[in-house]
């Protein structure tokens, strides 16, 4: 090979290693882009998974104060009941009285229910 065909050789593979240079560059470029805006997507993600999990801490509060609204106003009727009953009155059916004493199970039997009969 003569002196101007190495040149040229040289040329050529410094040119390809310029444009492989400029390419990796690029996708560099390209990839902290793309990091930076599945960050963003996550965190918006993120804060609706946390505002779901607010929401459902908000409606299992308001389950548990239901849980104890029903069971003081279920004694009530029951007491009520059992007067009507020593004063002659035919026994009327009361509604079903909750199975367990703690929100968890009153919450995984309604849940059960509701599956039963196919509302969820």
């Amino acid at each position: 090979m003569n002196d101007d065909a190495v040149e040229r050789l040289m040329n050529v593979i410094l040119q390809m290693q310029f444009n492989l240079s400029h390419v990796i560059e690029s996708f560099q470029q390209q990839t902290a882009e793309v990091r930076q805006q599945l960050g963003v997507i996550f965190e918006e993600e993120k804060k609706v998974l946390e505002d779901c999990l607010n929401g459902i801490d908000e409606r299992l509060k308001e389950c548990s104060a239901l849980v104890e609204d029903y069971k003081k106003h279920f004694a009530e009727l029951s007491e009520m009941s059992d007067r009507l009953r020593r004063l002659g009155a035919e026994p009327r059916p009361l509604p079903a009285g909750l199975p367990a004493d703690r929100v968890e199970g009153v919450v995984a039997w309604r849940l059960q229910e509701l599956r039963a009969q196919g509302r969820i």
